[in-house]
């Protein structure tokens, strides 16, 4: 008997241990990009306070995810890019979320991820979410923009081409979800000065 109790004393105890680490790994958490119906948020959650908290050094960044509100219970984590996360975008209906995530230095394409009841789902958008150009690219950098309704998404393309020819192209466009297929088009799209 006194083995049973030294046994469950000794787990307890490890238990114990265990809560109050992962309780001391997360010593700040911050919540935003909050969904428009309330009910979801991405939390960052830090090894320590940072100096300022609207620019999080990425050394401090311990996780990225996405909660239910206002259990904060996670759904979903996050991927990041070298410990660093940009914002989530939001559709009107908070049906749909949006955020660039970098592949490399050379690419950074955009991750949409699709709300069915409480779960999100991503879609897979690498060729349905960018236009094509004209020329070799070396590297290409896609961001969402924002959403122009539910299922609009406007994005903006940037490209560079092989041969330091100078004559980068950036594109806005935008790309239409249809939910029948689960898919993006790309229905609208026009070139724009690149930015220096």
């Amino acid at each position: 008997m006194k083995r049973l109790s030294l046994s469950s004393l000794l787990i307890s105890l490890l238990i114990l241990t265990h809560v109050i680490n992962a309780q001391e790994s997360a010593k700040f958490e911050k919540i935003r990009d909050t969904s428009p119906d309330g009910k979801f948020a991405v939390r960052i959650s830090c090894s320590s306070e940072p100096e300022d908290p609207k620019d999080i050094d990425p050394n401090l960044i311990t996780a990225v995810e996405l909660v239910s509100l206002p259990s904060k219970k996670v759904v979903m984590n996050l991927p990041q890019e070298e410990g660093r996360f940009r914002r989530v975008i939001w559709s009107q209906d908070s049906k749909r979320f949006a955020f660039p995530l970098s592949e490399g230095h050379r690419v950074t394409y955009t991750h949409v991820y699709h709300r069915s009841g409480d779960d999100f789902t991503r879609l897979e958008t690498e060729d349905e979410v960018r236009v094509d150009a004209k020329g070799d690219v070396r590297n290409e950098y896609v961001t969402p923009i924002r959403w122009i309704n539910p299922s609009v998404l406007l994005l903006e393309q940037y490209d560079i081409f092989r041969g330091g020819e100078g004559k980068d192209a950036t594109y806005r466009f935008t790309a239409k979800f249809d939910e029948k297929t689960g898919k993006f088009r790309i229905i609208s799209r026009k070139k724009v000065p690149s930015k220096e």
